[in-house]
């Protein structure tokens, strides 16, 4: 089987030769993997590591304005904001809401539009890869951050308690855009992205950021316009967030979700065998090779024990295609992430 039968395969809940991989990383960890390893690029990389799966990229973030008269350049959201103070008392950060926002200056708000944006990179990515290799990405979509970064996270989190009606409209027009975003993008494929994905962390390390109530009401119905939007072009859904959701991922399940992606392992209640015994049957888990502790600190052994202990428990069933808990970073040493991909390959049970 090549690398697309892989990877769909696992998601069907099939079993496969090995367990599909994944990779992400900082660029300087790549470049550093490139150098060890010989190669010419990130593409000969992924190759060498037997990875699976090929990201499609696209921005789609807006240019930002300005400066204007006061210094203050202009985010596509709206928010107004400086680097420098020069001493003039004035806040260096300036959201278009406050305490007197009705929800009828929210839609009088000017949004961006998504035809702004090109997707003529889309195609030639895709292009490249489909067939081969699983194709997934998508506009990457954080709308729990996106409001937070716009009208402020603390005020956020007030506001879902003291201006709830505000609070929604704000969401509506956020993920108005991004879900048309989402749905261009779509198109620009052409049928050839085989999963989309999608951001937003609602979980720390303890448990979620907004309880479950708030939850439902604040962030289910507007994720679940991706995760339809994603099915109605044949695509199946990843769904990333870090941190402790165990609480929410019957939901996620429930709303068409694929793909659990980065399965933060050392999260309270983010084990992955527990998570495989409890929703394997109806969920893939993506990552969970422990970049907070095992990859970091531990021996090639250990990361190579660790890596077994995974496909123990997901060989016969499918639904676990192997990468990091988080992207890996420079205090990985190279010798534990070669061994985590090439124990993935040598070990059989």
């Amino acid at each position: 089987m090549n690398s697309r039968e892989r990877v769909l395969l696992a998601i069907q809940h099939k079993k496969t030769d090995r367990a599909p991989a994944d990779y992400e990383a900082h660029q300087e960890v790549t470049d550093a993997l490139i150098a060890r390893l010989g190669v010419a690029d990130r593409e000969e990389l992924l190759q060498a590591l037997h990875v699976d799966m090929r990201r499609i990229w696209f921005d789609y973030y807006q240019p930002e304005t300005g400066p204007d008269a006061d210094g203050y350049m202009r985010t596509m959201w709206g928010v107004r904001y400086r680097d420098v103070n020069p001493g003039d008392g004035q806040p260096n950060w300036i959201s278009p809401f406050d305490e007197d926002t009705t929800v009828e200056d929210v839609h009088a708000h000017p949004w961006p539009d998504p035809a702004a944006l090109d997707y003529t990179t889309i195609r030639p990515q895709c292009e490249r890869y489909y067939g081969t290799y699983a194709t997934y990405g998508a506009p990457w979509s954080p709308f729990f951050h996106e409001v937070g970064w716009l009208i402020g996270q603390e005020r956020f989190y007030v506001w879902m308690g003291t201006k709830p009606e505000v609070t929604e409209a704000i969401i509506q027009h956020v993920v108005d855009y991004e879900v048309e975003v989402t749905r261009r993008f779509l198109e620009a494929a052409g049928g050839m992205l085989d999963i989309t994905y999608f951001g937003n962390d609602f979980g720390t390390q303890r448990g979620l950021f907004i309880g479950p109530r708030m939850w439902q009401r604040f962030m289910r119905p507007y994720l679940k316009r991706f995760f339809d939007v994603s099915h109605a072009y044949g695509c199946q859904v990843m769904k990333h967030s870090c941190g402790a959701v165990r609480e929410i991922i019957p939901y996620f399940i429930e709303d068409g979700v694929n793909i659990l992606d980065p399965v933060q392992v050392r999260a309270e209640g983010m084990g992955l065998a527990g998570l495989v015994r409890d929703f394997g049957a109806r969920l893939t888990f993506h990552g969970g090779v422990d970049t907070q502790h095992t990859l970091p600190f531990g021996t090639t052994e250990d990361v190579r024990a660790q890596v077994r202990g995974y496909l123990d428990v997901t060989r016969e069933r499918g639904g676990y295609i192997l990468c990091g808990s988080q992207e890996f970073i420079e205090d990985i040493p190279l010798d534990n992430i070669l061994a985590m991909y090439d124990e993935n390959v040598r070990y059989h049970g």
